[in-house]
C-alpha cells in the first residue's frame, strides 16, 4: 500500500501549491495562456493551449485535495482487495484525465480529457464484477456516450468558425451552444441523463467520493463556466438550463425521500445540488455557481467517505433500515456525517449555508418565474426532509444489525475525513471572502431574508410528522418515486432503439450497398480517370452520383 501512501503525500503537496498560486492569480489579476507548435505541415498547424487563470488553478487544488484524500482513504479500504493496483492505476488515470481537461482552452484537447473520464469511470464502476456493476457501467458509458458525441459534433462546428480554441471566439450559432449544453448534460447527469449516477454507485466507495460527487459530475459544470461569455449570448439556452435544473432537483429530491439505499440517497443529493448549480448558472451567476461547485465537492466527498465507512463495518450492508445506534459504536464517522448533512442542508455558518444561501437569496432578489420560485423552494425542503430522514435512521436508538458484529472507527480513513471535515467547516467563509470579497449586494425583504430558515423549520417537522405518525403513502408512489419518476425504464427506450438502428445501418448500408456503390467501383472509377473510355462506366458514375444525392438529401 506504500504507492497509495506517496502518492497521497504528493497529491496534497501539489494542491498546496496550486493553492498558493491561484490565490496569487486572483488577486493579481493575472492569467497566463500557453500555445506551442506539435505538428506543421505545409499551411497547418496543430497547436497545443494551455490556460491558466485562478478558476482552473483553483479547481486543479480542489482535484487534487480530494484525490490526495481518497488515497490515504484507500489505503485502509482497499487493503484486502485483489486488484488494489489496478485500482491505483484507473484513479491515477482519472485524475490525469480531469487535470487536462481542467487546463484545456482547447476542444480537441478537452475531448481527450472528456473521453478519458468516461472510459475510466466505466472500468472503474465494472469494478467489482457482477451482473449489477455490468449493467450500471454499460448504462454510464452509453448515456456519457451521447455527451461525447454531442463535444464531437461541436468540435465540427468550431472547426466552421476557424479555430478550436474558444477561448477566442466572438461569433456563435444556438447549435453550437445546444451541443455544448447537451455534453454538459450529460456529464452532470440532468434531466431526462440522470439515471446513469445513482446507478454508478455500484462502483467502490473511493471511485463515489471521488468520481461521482467532486470530478466528473462536475466536469459538465465547469464546461459551462469556461462558455459563460458564449452561453450568456443566448437566452433561449438559458432558460433551458433554469427549466431542466429545477427537474432535475425536483426528481432526485423526491426519489431521495423513497430510497433506502446509503449510497443511492447521497447520489440523489448530488444530483440535486447539481441542478442548483445549473438553476443559478442560468440566471448568469457563474461565479456563484463555480462557488457553489467548490464548497459541494468538499462536504459531499466527505460525505461518501462516511458511507464508506459505515459499510465497511457493516459487512457491506449498504440499507439504512439495517443501522441505527451508531452513534455509540462510531462516534468520529457519525460527527462528520452530521456535520456534512448539515452543510448540505445550509445550516448557519457552516461551508453550505455561505453559498446555498447566496444562490436562493439572489434567486428571491432577481426577477423568477412564479412556478419555478415554488419548486426551488420546494426542493430545499426536499433537501433538508431526506437529511434528516437519513440522520434518523443512522442514530436511531434501535440497533437492527446482527448479534455478533465488531464496528469502530479506523485511524487513516478518519484522518482523511478529518482534513476534508476543517475544509466543509471553514471553507465556506474563505472562499466567501475571497471570491466575493464581502460585497453587500442583496437587498430583500425581512421576510424573504427569514424565508430561508423557515423553509428548514417547516421541513422538521414534516420529518417529525412522518417518522411519529408512520406516515405510509401508496404502493405506486413509492414505486414511481423511488425509480426516478420511472426514469430507469426509459432508458432502455433511449439505448435499445439508437443501437438497433446502428445495427441495422451497419448491416444493410455500411456493409451492403456501401460497399456495392463505392469499393466494388473504386477501381472502375480509377480505370475511367486515366481516359479509357467505355460506355459501361456511364452507368458507374450514375450509380456514383445517385449514392452523392442520396447522401446529401439523408444529411440536409
Amino acid at each position: 500500500m506504500l504507492f497509495y501512501y506517496l502518492s497521497g503525500m504528493w497529491f496534497f503537496f501539489m494542491s498546496m501549491i496550486f493553492m498558493l498560486i491561484s490565490l496569487l492569480f486572483l488577486l493579481m489579476k493575472f492569467n497566463i495562456f500557453l500555445e506551442w507548435n506539435l505538428l506543421l505541415l505545409n499551411s497547418v498547424s496543430m497547436n497545443m493551449f494551455i490556460f491558466l487563470d485562478w478558476i482552473s488553478l483553483m479547481f486543479m487544488f480542489l482535484v487534487l485535495m480530494i484525490s490526495s484524500m481518497i488515497m490515504f482513504y484507500c489505503i485502509e479500504y482497499m487493503s484486502h482487495d485483489i486488484n488494489k493496483v489496478r485500482f491505483f492505476y484507473l484513479v491515477f488515470l482519472f485524475i490525469i484525465s480531469m487535470i487536462l481537461m481542467v487546463l484545456s482552452p482547447n476542444m480537441v484537447s478537452i475531448i481527450l480529457g472528456w473521453d478519458g473520464l468516461g472510459l475510466v469511470s466505466y472500468c472503474l464502476v465494472i469494478f467489482y464484477q457482477n451482473y449489477f456493476s455490468f449493467n450500471s457501467g454499460m448504462l454510464t458509458v452509453l448515456m456519457n456516450r451521447i455527451g461525447d458525441i454531442m463535444t464531437m459534433i461541436s468540435i465540427l462546428l468550431f472547426f466552421h468558425y476557424g479555430s478550436w480554441n474558444f477561448m477566442n471566439l466572438n461569433c456563435w450559432s444556438f447549435y453550437l451552444l445546444l451541443c455544448v449544453m447537451l455534453a454538459a448534460f450529460t456529464k452532470s447527469a440532468q434531466f431526462p441523463f440522470s439515471s446513469w449516477l445513482p446507478a454508478a454507485m455500484a462502483a467502490p466507495t473511493p471511485v463515489s467520493s471521488l468520481v461521482h460527487s467532486s470530478t466528473l459530475v462536475t466536469a459538465g459544470v465547469y464546461l459551462l463556466i469556461r462558455f459563460n461569455y458564449l452561453m450568456y449570448k443566448s437566452e433561449l439556452i438559458m432558460i433551458m438550463l433554469i427549466m431542466f435544473g429545477m427537474i432535475t432537483m425536483l426528481l432526485a429530491g423526491m426519489s431521495a425521500i423513497f430510497e433506502y439505499d446509503l449510497k443511492k440517497i447521497i447520489a440523489f443529493s448530488t444530483l440535486s445540488q447539481l441542478g442548483l448549480m445549473m438553476v443559478i448558472y442560468g440566471m448568469k451567476f457563474f461565479l456563484l455557481s463555480y462557488f457553489h461547485l467548490l464548497i459541494h465537492a468538499m462536504f459531499k466527498s466527505m460525505m461518501f467517505m462516511c458511507s464508506g465507512v459505515i459499510i465497511h463495518m457493516m459487512n457491506n450492508v449498504q440499507d439504512i433500515r439495517f443501522l441505527g445506534n451508531l452513534m455509540n459504536f462510531m462516534p468520529f464517522t457519525l460527527l462528520t456525517m452530521l456535520v456534512s448533512n448539515f452543510s448540505l442542508c445550509g445550516l448557519p455558518f457552516m461551508s453550505g449555508f455561505y453559498s446555498k444561501d447566496m444562490i436562493l437569496e439572489k434567486v428571491f432578489m432577481n426577477k423568477f418565474n412564479l412556478i419555478l420560485y415554488i419548486f426551488i423552494i420546494l426542493s430545499t425542503m426536499m433537501t433538508v426532509i431526506y437529511s434528516f430522514r437519513l440522520l434518523y435512521y443512522l442514530m436511531n436508538k434501535n440497533f437492527y444489525f446482527f448479534p455478533i458484529f465488531k464496528i469502530v472507527d479506523l485511524k487513516i480513513m478518519n484522518f482523511s475525513m478529518l482534513i476534508l471535515l476543517l475544509n466543509s467547516i471553514f471553507s465556506g467563509f474563505i472562499f466567501n471572502w475571497l471570491i466575493f470579497n464581502y460585497i453587500e449586494e442583496i437587498y430583500l425583504l425581512f421576510f424573504e431574508k427569514i424565508l430561508i430558515i423557515v423553509i428548514c423549520l417547516i421541513s422538521l417537522m414534516i420529518v417529525l410528522y412522518i417518522f411519529n405518525l408512520k406516515f405510509s403513502l401508496n404502493s405506486f408512489y413509492k414505486f414511481f418515486m423511488g425509480k426516478m419518476w420511472l426514469l430507469y425504464n426509459m432508458n432502455f427506450l433511449i439505448v435499445y432503439f439508437n443501437l438497433k438502428f446502428m445495427n441495422k445501418y451497419l448491416f444493410i448500408f455500411d456493409k451492403g450497398w456501401n460497399e456495392v456503390l463505392i469499393n466494388s467501383y473504386i477501381s472502375y472509377l480509377i480505370n475511367f480517370l486515366s481516359f479509357k473510355v467505355n460506355f459501361n462506366y456511364l452507368y458507374i458514375i450514375f450509380m456514383i452520383l445517385f449514392y452523392m444525392i442520396f447522401i446529401l438529401i439523408v444529411v440536409l
